[in-house]
């Protein structure tokens, strides 16, 4: 068994196709250090200019206000001299905090601005969150706004209190680690799922092209399958390996953080007045729990491959079925549909990890349920599932791996 599992091993990562996988993905990480990193464009930011542009803007409103005839302006005039009274100062002491290079004070400060400008902004008509929030066809820009601010508020917060040494980078989530976890609550790991499937997709078929090779190893299909499964779980660990190098070119650039910082989760339970709607996680909590829904997600991933490739034989079939279970959210994802429906137990659900992990998708589908531990659960379950039925046919003589 050990020189049926070498084998498979050389001829795995001997594939020109899995070794184009390899060096595509090399090639998207290198090309995004240097070039999508570098121009992430934050909507919240830790600018100096902006800042202080927009409390010169408000200080000169305050400045010439008559404030012994306020009583006779406009309503909306008396709001805002109410509203600019409380946040400007705060703005100004953002301002010397950076000035002085304080950051811990900076943080502090900023904490406080988010969650008393949310606290002003939020549904209310005469005052607006950044333009930016409020992209094309988005009815909901005003609440993603007031979420993002929540998040802020309670980072900010967490900086405030930190032990470690602060920087801007680490403020607008630049440095290695922090573009990771943005990129973990965005696309990275379906691309890494399905780099996986594809990995995987002939690890079963293409033995029959060369049945002599395989009837050279004396032992039972099921025990070849669980070899199979073992190197292809090998071979999607090692698609890690190509990240690492835009990891260390991030990291020379902006720093490479560390696993202390603060990634918020969102808590439903909480009053966001109170708690800012946010329970805190160290960034390597995050990073830990990813990375297990992801492996998971690979052993899912390459158990629906070898059963399909037993009971169907062909590539493009495995390929479409599996396709379709990870993509199956896409059928009835849609904003609040939690509300209506069970979807915390679809292990379909759980496949943008990041968003599971942060529990933004309980935010945007309104379902206080989708947990990771649930997630994981789920996700097991199926991967047994998968492989009790892998195991079952392959000592079905009917479907033998080669006749």
């Amino acid at each position: 068994m050990w020189s049926y599992f070498k084998v498979e091993c050389k001829q795995f990562f001997m594939d020109k196709k899995n070794l184009s996988i390899y060096i595509l993905l090399a090639f998207v990480a290198i090309f995004y250090a240097f070039k999508i990193a570098p121009a992430y464009d934050p909507i919240e930011k830790a600018d100096y200019d902006e800042i202080e542009a927009r409390y010169l803007t408000r200080q000169e409103f305050l400045d010439n206000v008559d404030v012994e005839d306020l009583h006779n302006s406009h309503p909306s005039v008396s709001y805002a001299y109410y509203i600019y009274s409380e946040v400007n100062p705060r703005d100004k002491m953002r301002l010397d905090a950076l000035d002085n290079g304080d950051l811990q004070k900076y943080a502090e400060v900023t904490s406080e601005w988010y969650i008393l400008t949310n606290a002003f902004t939020y549904k209310n008509e005469s005052i607006s969150y950044n333009a930016r929030y409020f992209t094309e066809n988005n009815r909901f820009a005003n609440d993603d706004a007031f979420f993002a601010y929540l998040d802020q508020y309670v980072r900010y917060d967490a900086y405030a209190k930190a032990e470690y040494e602060l920087s801007m980078e680490a403020f607008e989530q630049r440095t290695a680690l922090q573009t990771l976890e943005r990129l973990v609550k965005e696309n990275l790991p379906i691309l890494l799922i399905v780099c996986a499937l594809l990995l995987s997709i002939d690890i079963v078929t293409k033995d029959r092209r060369h049945p002599t090779v395989l009837k050279g190893f004396p032992i039972s299909d099921w025990k070849r399958l669980l070899v199979k499964m073992v190197v292809s779980l090998i071979g999607s660990i090692a698609l890690f390996i190509p990240l690492f190098i835009g990891f260390i070119i991030i990291g020379m650039q902006f720093g490479f953080g560390h696993f202390q910082l603060p990634s918020p989760v969102y808590a439903p339970h909480l009053n966001w007045m109170q708690d800012g709607k946010f329970e805190m996680m160290t960034l390597g909590a995050f990073l830990g729990q990813s990375v297990a829904l992801i492996l998971v997600w690979f052993i899912v991933v390459i158990n629906a491959v070898l059963l399909c490739s037993v009971l169907f034989r062909q590539e493009m079939v495995n390929f479409a079925v599996v396709l379709l279970l990870l993509f199956g959210e896409k059928f009835y994802a849609s904003r609040g549909v939690g509300y209506f429906w069970d979807i915390h137990n679809y292990p379909t659900s759980y496949i943008e990890v990041g968003k599971i992990v942060s529990k933004y998708q309980n935010y945007y589908y309104t379902s206080d349920q989708l947990d990771f531990r649930l997630g994981l659960l789920l996700l097991v379950g199926l991967a047994v599932i998968l492989l009790i039925l892998t195991l079952i046919v392959a000592v079905n003589k009917r479907f033998k791996l080669v006749k």
